[in-house]
């Protein structure tokens, strides 16, 4: 045990949670939005946690609470073809939600889904163990307007479903009504899962190709207006853009990486489409500033601006545990990127939204106590210039650059 507690990845500037940032944070006019992910099976920290998010949901400030997938599933144990082949180890969602992290999670969000202002879409694992028609229900601590949607952010944190996709089609919020506040941000929510793992018997696969499409309409609706003529984007997904944990290039399970991605989405992220990604998967919490040089390094791709990233980790569960920390750090890390801030601690995210910037906190438990790191990123990036230098383009990660000359 004390061998695998060596091998737990903490690194980045945090610090100690104190009372008086977070009273400082409320001086700011802004939205927060709360982000929870990997809420199954409870654990001892999972506890914890729990017990943090309701101290964070005690204050009046404006709040949007999203839930990014796998709330009814266990971790994988394993990357062999038997145990891929296999599958996760699924939870009836009655079971994961009558007790533990999940039901007092939901208690505590279900005044904001009842005004309208908790969020969710389907991660991997709720996907695959077919539990996709139980979280749909009404009741749930969450709403799920469509397979695909966007949702408007307002200043005073009331929300709006600009454009719902389900079936294949896209419908279009045409109220004419004026907001009371000024939007803030449009959060572009994507359920990748069907994707990456369609079905296989025929009547899953053509529902699975169903919202597959239902992708694609919503990123072609996107590519008709200019990310100029609205509120910043922000792509919300369980699955990363570059995952920089578990699911990244050449780690355990590397179905996180922007080439596993549709083409109309890579297209969208390579115009400038979104400004960030809020996402989750990995049972690790990580901060990136741009992706720019990871797709590239990883991908072969350009970004033409700026995208962050931000991985919300793991209520429960985390990559703490034995069973991950035990093994080699290049399989539990992506080859593509060293992320300068991750976190295999039990924990959330939370997102302060401004006109013109965005604060990203990171939330973990270490050694019984809180740590927070965060880093404020500009909503509004200008281009990347023409000539950029690049990372290593090589196999080795942290292999020292090698001048053009000696190539």
């Amino acid at each position: 045990m004390l061998l695998a507690t060596a091998c737990v990845a903490h690194r980045g500037p945090w610090h100690g949670e104190t009372p008086g940032s977070e009273a400082a944070a409320t001086t700011r006019p802004e939205v927060e939005l709360l982000l929870l992910a990997n809420t199954s099976p409870a654990d001892r920290g999972a506890a914890a946690v729990v017990a943090r998010v309701q101290q964070e949901l005690t204050d009046e400030r404006p709040r949007v609470v999203l839930w990014l997938g796998n709330v009814a599933a266990a971790p994988l144990r394993s990357s062999t073809p038997r145990a891929v082949a296999r599958g996760p180890r699924c939870l009836p969602v009655d079971e994961a939600w009558s007790s533990g992290a999940g039901a007092r999670l939901g208690e505590a969000t279900r005044g904001l889904a009842a005004s309208g202002r908790s969020f969710a879409t389907m991660g991997v694992l709720d996907h695959r163990c077919d539990h996709r028609a139980e979280l749909e229900e009404p009741g749930q601590p969450w709403s799920i307007p469509g397979e695909q949607y966007v949702l408007r952010i307002h200043g005073d944190g009331s929300t709006r479903v600009r454009s719902s996709c389900r079936d294949g089609l896209c419908t279009t919020d045409a109220t004419s009504e004026p907001p009371a506040s000024p939007p803030l941000a449009d959060l572009v929510v994507v359920d990748l899962s069907p994707w990456l793992y369609p079905r296989e018997d025929p009547e899953g696969r053509r529902r699975d190709e169903l919202r597959v499409q239902s992708l694609e309409a919503l990123l072609d609706e996107l590519a008709q207006t200019p990310p100029e003529a609205g509120p910043p984007r922000l792509l919300v997904s369980s699955v990363p853009v570059e995952a920089a944990g578990e699911h990244g290039l050449g780690a355990l399970w590397p179905d996180a990486t922007f080439h596993t991605l549709p083409a109309p989405l890579q297209a969208r992220l390579v115009e400038g489409a979104f400004a960030g990604v809020l996402s989750a998967h990995d049972r690790s919490m990580a901060l990136v500033g741009d992706l720019f040089d990871p797709i590239k390094r990883a991908d072969r791709a350009w970004l033409q601006r700026p995208v962050f990233q931000l991985q919300a980790g793991a209520v429960s569960r985390p990559n703490r545990r034995a069973a991950m920390a035990l093994r080699r750090r290049r399989l539990r890390e992506s080859e593509a990127f060293r992320a300068r801030v991750l976190s295999d601690h039990a924990g959330f995210a939370v997102v302060r939204l401004r006109p013109d910037d965005a604060t990203l906190e990171l939330h973990a438990l270490r050694h019984r106590r809180w740590q927070t790191t965060s880093l404020t990123v500009p909503l509004h990036p200008p281009p990347h210039p023409i000539r950029t230098p690049s990372p290593h383009m090589g196999p080795c990660r942290d292999c020292p650059p090698i001048p053009a000359s000696e190539r």
